[in-house]
């Protein structure tokens, strides 16, 4: 529809999503930045497999 005309024309500077989902690039303005999930991904994995922390990753902020 017309969101990207609306986030276009609005006052908001800047929206971050991942590369998660992927976005078209037809679909991509430059008020649109995309940030890559794979380090972090890649740590997680590596966390797991070396049975060590992946808590750690996110400096312990998932924890109660």
């Amino acid at each position: 529809g017309p969101a990207l005309e609306r986030l276009d024309k609005s006052p908001i500077t800047r929206v971050v999503l991942t590369n998660s989902i992927p976005l078209p690039p037809e679909k991509r303005i430059p008020k649109i930045e995309v940030l890559s999930v794979a380090k972090i991904l890649a740590d997680a994995l590596s966390a797991v497999l070396d049975e060590t922390s992946v808590s750690d990753l996110f400096g312990g902020e998932n924890q109660s």
